[in-house]
């Protein structure tokens, strides 16, 4: 089986994460996308709890959240996370998935040649940032539209107590407003 290991902050999940998963089943790049939340992003300091994000998360239905790296509870590397789930499921494929907007940082990922030797890493769209910078052995997820949304934008505008709606599902709309985040 081909899984997609989606790793982020996902503070908030949005519209875009659930249309690039869906995208990447409907054009068979993966079987299943599992979510993998991080604990501590390992260049971003300010995030919302674990707790918050996981539950966000799982009102995206149909796919898999996975808690490794939460649980970890320290800085998560994406090889780790990658070598953790190969060895529980050595039959299985897994693929890393990742935005354009990671590509010239690339480089500078913890361990990213084993990454690339070991693994594949699926690479899409981001609204402003290029298909620069491609490795070998780094694959572009074609004709798909640009993701023009960050949970970063969402953030921002919930801070100015602009609408978000198109931007992410009335699950995590709600759930932002019961749980009073991002003020």
């Amino acid at each position: 089986m081909k899984i997609g290991l989606f790793g982020g902050s996902f503070d908030p999940p949005h519209s875009g994460h659930l249309k690039i998963a869906n995208t990447l089943i409907a054009k068979k790049y993966c079987d299943v996308i599992w979510f993998v939340p991080c604990a501590q992003h390992p260049y971003q300091k300010d995030i919302s709890s674990a707790s918050h994000r996981f539950a966000m998360l799982k009102t995206f239905k149909n796919f898999s959240i996975c808690a490794y790296e939460l649980n970890k509870n320290s800085t998560s590397y994406s090889i780790e996370t990658l070598e953790y789930f190969q060895k529980l499921f050595p039959n299985d494929t897994f693929i890393w998935i990742v935005g354009s907007d990671q590509l010239a940082d690339f480089k500078k990922w913890y361990r990213y040649e084993d990454i690339l030797k070991n693994f594949q890493v699926l690479v899409y769209p981001r609204t402003g940032f290029p298909f620069d910078n491609m490795l070998p052995g780094i694959i572009k997820l074609e004709h798909v539209e640009n993701i023009d949304i960050s949970s970063t934008q969402i953030k921002n505008l919930l801070q100015e107590k602009k609408s978000i709606e198109s931007y992410t599902t009335p699950e995590i709309i709600k759930y932002i407003k019961d749980n009073e985040l991002y003020q």
